[in-house]
C-alpha cells in the first residue's frame, strides 16, 4: 500500500508521479494527493488522510468521512492565495487541488482526455512588446504531431522569428514557481516587461479553461554561443491586463556546439492544475535565465560554478516559430511525460 503526497510547487513532483506509475504497473492501487503547496509544506487535511489510510491498512477499519473546513490565509502573503481548503477525508484514491480555487478534486483514468495545444506567432517583437506575441489554439489528436502554421504574409518579413540577447550582469530573474525559497503563485508582470523576455498570450478567454497536466513546448533555438539556458513560465493575465499571476516554470539546459546551429527542444514544464476564468489570458513567457534559482549559464560550453561573472558571454537566441508547439501533455496514465 502506498500513500503519496505531492504538491504543484514541490521539486520532488516528478519523483511522487514516477512512483505512482511504476505502482500502478506493479499491480498496485496507490493513493495520491498533490496540493497546491511546497515541499512538506502541507496545509491542512494530510494527516486525516495519513490516519485514515493507516487505520485501513494496519487495523482493517474504514475512518469516518469528515467536512473540511478553510483555515485563514496567511496575513503576509504577497500574492492572495487560493482558499486554504484542507484536503477531505475521501474515498477517491487520486485527489488533486485547483492551484487558483482551492477546490479539490477527484481524477481517474481518462476523467480529463482533453487534447489542448497553442501556436505560437510573432512579427518579431515578442520581446519588445508584451501583447505581441501570440498564443494560437489549434486542435490535434493524440499521438499526432501539432498542424503546421500558416505561411508569413509576404508583408512581413520578421514573422516567425524573435530574438532574445541573455546579458549577464543583469540576468533575468527567477521568482516562485517550484524551484525558489519563495515557491508558488507569485506576480512576474514586472519581468515580463523586461526586453529579454519574449512573452505569448492568448485572446482574452471566452469561457473558462481547465489546465491539467504537464506542459511541454516545442521549439527550435539557435544561439551565437556554445551554451545556452531557456527558461519559460507560464501564467495568468488578469481580465483588466495588470496583474500576471505565474503558475508553473520550466528549465532547459544546453551545452557544446551544437548549440550554434538551429535545433528543435522540449521544454518541459512543473505539471500544474489550474483554472482560468472568461476574460483572463493564458501567457507563455520565454527567457536565457531564472537567476538566482538556477545558475547563470556562462555561455562557454560549461557548466556553471559561480555567480555571474567576467567569464560569462553575452547569448543571442533566435527562436523560430515555425512548427513551435505548446502542448498539455496527461498528468498520469499512458502518454504522461512522453517526448
Amino acid at each position: 500500500p502506498l500513500l503519496l503526497i505531492g504538491g504543484w510547487h514541490d521539486p520532488h513532483l516528478g519523483g511522487v508521479l514516477d512512483l505512482w506509475e511504476r505502482a500502478q504497473q506493479a499491480g498496485g492501487q496507490p493513493e495520491l494527493l498533490i496540493g497546491a503547496w511546497t515541499h512538506l509544506q502541507w496545509r491542512g487535511g494530510c494527516d486525516e488522510r495519513q490516519l485514515a489510510f493507516f487505520r485501513r491498512h494496519l487495523q482493517g477499519a474504514e475512518a469516518p468521512l469528515k467536512p473540511a473546513s478553510p483555515a485563514p490565509l496567511p496575513p503576509d502573503q504577497p500574492v492572495p492565495l487560493p482558499p486554504d481548503q484542507p484536503a477531505p477525508v475521501s474515498p477517491d484514491p487520486v485527489l488533486l487541488q485547483d492551484l487558483r480555487s482551492g477546490r479539490w478534486r477527484p481524477w481517474s483514468p481518462g476523467s480529463h482526455s482533453e487534447t489542448l495545444g497553442w501556436r505560437l506567432e510573432s512579427q518579431g517583437l515578442a520581446a519588445v512588446r508584451s501583447l505581441e506575441g501570440w498564443l494560437v489554439a489549434a486542435a490535434h489528436q493524440p499521438g499526432e504531431p501539432p498542424p503546421p502554421p500558416p505561411p508569413p504574409p509576404p508583408s512581413a518579413p520578421g514573422q516567425g522569428v524573435v530574438v532574445l540577447v541573455h546579458d549577464p550582469w543583469r540576468p533575468v530573474p527567477g521568482r516562485g514557481g517550484h524551484l525558489g525559497l519563495d515557491a508558488g503563485l507569485v506576480e512576474r508582470g514586472d519581468i515580463d516587461g523586461r526586453a529579454d523576455v519574449a512573452c505569448f498570450s492568448t485572446e482574452p478567454l471566452e469561457k473558462s479553461l481547465e489546465l491539467l497536466g504537464r506542459p511541454w513546448l516545442q521549439l527550435a533555438v539557435e544561439a551565437d554561443q556554445p551554451g545556452f539556458d531557456l527558461c519559460g513560465a507560464l501564467a495568468v493575465v488578469g481580465v483588466d491586463g495588470t496583474r500576471v499571476t505565474q503558475l508553473c516554470t520550466g528549465v532547459l539546459r544546453q551545452r557544446g556546439e551544437h548549440c550554434r546551429r538551429r535545433q528543435g527542444l522540449r521544454l518541459e514544464f512543473q505539471p500544474l492544475a489550474a483554472t482560468l476564468a472568461p476574460g483572463e489570458r493564458l501567457r507563455l513567457s520565454l527567457a536565457g535565465a531564472a537567476w538566482p534559482q538556477i545558475a547563470v549559464n556562462p555561455g562557454d560550453g560549461q557548466l556553471p560554478r559561480t555567480a555571474p561573472g567576467p567569464g560569462h558571454r553575452v547569448i543571442t537566441l533566435q527562436l523560430t516559430l515555425a512548427g513551435a508547439w505548446l502542448g498539455l501533455a496527461p498528468l498520469l496514465g499512458q502518454g504522461a511525460g512522453a517526448h
